[in-house]
């Protein structure tokens, strides 16, 4: 262990003590995102990113606690320091636009859906740390992660297939007429 006489002599406060080791946490986050870059495919890359999110919490609850549900006010992270906390949000972020485009999917706000496809990882992690599912087994917990990223995946397809089909030959959306069978009720 440590004195806090020798703890303070690297840093100047407790918020600056809080703020490395959530500096500290973020790393471990991000490491474990790009070593899910490793993956053959833009699909297994999203999915790997979801399981490293979910085994970085179950693994590393104090880090993952300290990182997003600690709600020290008066830390201040330089701009510098916010973006290498945000790092491993930008490596999903930026591998979720590589999947969109790769399957041709446009006109989708992908930091939006990058905070949707958190979310859900998080909501995920956070209920399972806090023992709210009717199961332990990480198995089960992963399959969770899985399928909730399956469903909103297939979700967003289908409404932008929804929100403009496309022509086979002049590959412009098609315009759809407006149903009139209620026009009775605007001459009002």
């Amino acid at each position: 262990g440590y004195s806090a006489t020798a703890i303070y002599q690297h840093f100047q406060s407790k918020e600056d003590l809080l703020l490395a080791l959530k500096l500290q946490a973020g790393d471990l986050l991000t490491e474990a995102m790009e070593q899910a870059r490793s993956e053959p495919t833009v699909a297994e890359q999203l999915r790997a990113m979801g399981h490293a999110y979910l085994r970085f919490g179950l693994d590393n609850p104090t880090y993952y606690r300290l990182i997003f549900q600690d709600t020290e006010s008066s830390l201040s992270p330089t701009e510098e320091q916010m973006a290498r906390l945000r790092r491993s949000w930008t490596i999903m972020r930026d591998t979720l636009k590589a999947w969109l485009a790769e399957l041709g999917v446009l006109g989708v706000d992908v930091d939006r859906e990058a905070h949707v496809l958190w979310a859900m990882s998080h909501g995920v992690t956070s209920l399972a740390l806090a023992g709210r599912f009717p199961f332990d087994d990480r198995e089960q917990i992963f399959a969770l992660c899985d399928i909730s990223a399956q469903r909103w995946g297939q979700g967003l397809i289908r409404e932008q297939v929804v929100q403009e089909p496309m022509q086979p030959k002049t590959a412009r959306p098609v315009r759809r007429r407006r149903r009139r069978h209620h026009r009775h009720l605007r001459r009002r």
